[in-house]
């Protein structure tokens, strides 16, 4: 009776090596989504909001209270270096002038430290709106949209380069030629050998989307319109699946952020609301 249970055992475990049980599907990523909430001076600080279900609705981690050492924290965007988090952010207000940008960095989400301020660089330099991280490989980049008096707000983006890992020292700026005057919001990222910006025209109030196989400062080469007018601060993030998912802030309607998705960074489906109450303008990561 031993000798046939065991030998019942033996087969057993012969099938489950031929026939693998299937596993339960991973749970998808934790992303955060560092953002501000509005034009109240309330409001222009750095929260942090957290999503478990792949990005499409988001509840508050963290209101920080962190707010620069100008009073005023915008268009926030983080990035995550090992254990560290870094954030760029806009330093005053749309109505007020901005020569710099500042950076800061957390262990934990919650306190920040601010370990650099950016100057424009730029002659003339008047308002100095959403530093955007953009990184390869080592590489840790921001691009700006930096207007002068010489143009009022005719906007260009520029790129700014760490030149250390700890993210204190910044040269720069060099513009990113033939992506067109009057942009802002400008977020690149890149797949295979082309470079894909998402931007917004504040002329048109189009979100537009250039590409070049180049290099971040040149060659750049207008795709299109996406979507309908008045979004603006478009960021990407990529999911667990390999797609890429946008998210823009409908300031026009002053109802919040939209999102839609994509396979190849070409071909996105229609924008649809996400939960996030108050957000505004900012970036999602993995947590």
């Amino acid at each position: 009776m031993k000798r046939l249970i065991g030998g019942v055992a033996a087969v057993f475990a012969l099938l489950l090596g031929v026939f693998v049980l299937p596993q339960p599907a991973s749970a998808a990523t934790t992303l955060i989504y560092a953002t501000f909430k509005g034009d109240a001076a309330a409001d222009e600080e750095l929260w942090i909001y957290q999503s478990t279900n792949g990005g499409t609705s988001y509840s508050t981690l963290v209101d920080t209270n962190f707010h620069g050492p100008t009073g005023v924290l915008r268009d926030p965007t983080i990035l995550k270096r090992g254990s560290v988090y870094y954030l760029a952010y806009t330093v005053q207000s749309w109505t007020t002038n901005s020569t710099y940008f500042n950076v800061a960095s957390s262990t934990n989400l919650t306190s920040w430290t601010n370990i650099a301020s950016i100057p424009a660089g730029i002659s003339g330099a008047n308002y100095t709106w959403a530093p955007e991280f953009y990184v390869e490989g080592s590489t840790v980049k921001l691009i700006t949209s930096v207007a002068a008096t010489s143009c009022s707000f005719c906007f260009r983006p520029y790129v700014y380069t760490a030149q250390n890992t700890a993210l204190t020292s910044w040269s720069g700026p060099a513009q990113m030629w033939g992506l067109g005057t009057n942009h802002i919001d400008t977020f690149v990222v890149k797949s295979g050998s082309t470079w894909h910006a998402f931007t917004k025209n504040e002329t048109t109030k189009y979100i537009e989307h250039w590409t070049t196989t180049a290099n971040l400062t040149e060659g750049w080469v207008n795709k299109g319109n996406l979507f309908a007018s008045g979004y603006e601060g478009p960021s990407l993030v990529k999911l667990d699946n390999g797609s890429w998912r946008m998210y823009v802030d409908h300031y026009s309607a002053g109802d919040g952020i939209y999102t839609a998705t994509s396979t190849d960074l070409n071909t996105w489906s229609s924008l649809s609301k996400i939960t996030c109450s108050g957000c505004r303008h900012g970036t999602a990561i993995a947590k």
